[in-house]
């Protein structure tokens, strides 16, 4: 489409890639996607504020992208798109294992379930993430517990972000001595 042809130019010098509040769902994170297939040197991306609530397809694609070897993306930015337990699942593999930086504040459909598929891609041997913001995510006891267990033994997270966990609901300090256990071993 019109996006992949103005990239086609320029994408191997690109940086940094801002498409922040474009209503891009499902179909039009395809297109993106098609579109940075030739981005070879971005390093940034910002998606937040799109909807992909039923996005678990171009989410999937988006993962694949970053399996690629030629791909370099450091940070990616998904605040606010309304991703939900599958579309994470879509997403946690690749972008667990290209990212330094994985920002998925505000996402308040992920569940511990979608974590849970977070957890496992952070335990990989290759996962590179070393920021992760899950602020504004309502993800309770078990959430926390699931997401202490993916950071057993991970020495490279040095950000953790969590911020208002407990709006709907609430984390106890059951969830809390998970996570502490995980982040203190």
């Amino acid at each position: 489409g019109v996006l992949s042809n103005g990239l086609r130019g320029i994408g191997s010098y690109l940086k940094t890639l801002v498409l922040i509040n474009n209503s891009i769902g499902n179909e039009g994170l395809l297109a993106v996607v098609e579109a940075l297939q030739t981005c070879t040197s971005l390093e940034k991306l910002y998606l937040n504020s799109n909807d992909f609530s039923s996005a678990a397809t171009g989410l999937g694609s988006l993962s694949d992208w970053l399996e690629r070897d030629e791909v370099i993306l450091n940070q990616l930015y998904l605040r606010n798109c309304r991703i939900d337990d599958e579309g994470l699942r879509a997403l946690a593999q690749g972008a667990a294992n290209q990212c330094f930086e994985l920002d998925l504040e505000g996402n308040d459909f992920i569940t511990a379930a979608g974590l849970r598929n977070l957890s496992n891609s952070l335990q990989s041997d290759s996962c590179r993430v070393e920021t992760l913001s899950v602020k504004h995510i309502s993800i309770g006891d078990e959430g926390l517990e699931v997401l202490g267990q993916g950071l057993v033994g991970y020495q490279s997270l040095t950000n953790l972000y969590l911020e208002d966990v407990g709006d709907d609901i609430s984390v106890t300090s059951a969830g809390w001595l998970a996570l502490s256990r995980a982040l203190c071993d």
